[in-house]
């Protein structure tokens, strides 16, 4: 499985159908669950038209992770834990995949732009300025992410420039606002 470079939203979603069958497989009548980020949870929710290389996931069953490597499911991601607003929760899409074992779940898309503005990836930067992202971002819920984001900062300075860099994105596109 891993090593595939081009995954859109049918090979995702095949990907997380097979995993779900090889997790059922493996631990019969126990389930888990997954909360997809990055580039891979904005595929799956349709906001984002290109491929990605893996799927990028918040919550990690500890002892999943060695499957998961297999079928191209990142937990690296969690070292970056303040690259999300402490509710993040509230804001779960459930993703209805007809899976199993594994319940998956995608930040939304508010979510995952703010923690792709707390990024220094040109990659993340160029993702949250498609066409497509844009059209499907809602502006008052982004705001209300930023300002969770706050409660889950590292330190003041990183929570500095993670504002820095929502306000210059929202005079950047929402021209309304400056």
């Amino acid at each position: 499985m891993a090593g595939l470079l081009e995954l859109g939203k049918e090979e995702l979603e095949n990907r997380l159908r097979e995993f779900d069958r090889a997790v059922t497989l493996l631990y019969p009548g126990r389930s888990f669950r997954l909360v997809l980020v990055g580039g891979g949870a904005m595929v799956l929710l349709g906001c984002l038209a290109r491929s990605t290389a893996d799927l990028d996931t918040l919550e990690v069953p500890r002892e999943l992770v060695t499957l998961m490597g297999k079928y191209d499911i990142s937990s690296r991601v969690t070292a970056y834990l303040d690259h999300f607003a402490y509710n993040l929760e509230d804001r779960l899409v459930a993703l209805d995949l007809g899976t199993t074992a594994v319940e998956c779940y995608a930040a939304s898309l508010e979510d995952v732009v703010a923690s792709k503005l707390y990024s220094d990836r040109e990659t993340d930067a160029h993702d949250i300025r498609r066409p497509e992202v844009l059209e499907a971002l809602d502006w008052e819920r982004l705001a209300e992410v930023a300002t969770d984001m706050q409660g889950s900062m590292m330190n003041e300075r990183r929570y500095e420039q993670f504002l820095h860099h929502y306000t210059e994105y929202r005079k950047e596109h929402v021209p309304c606002d400056a």
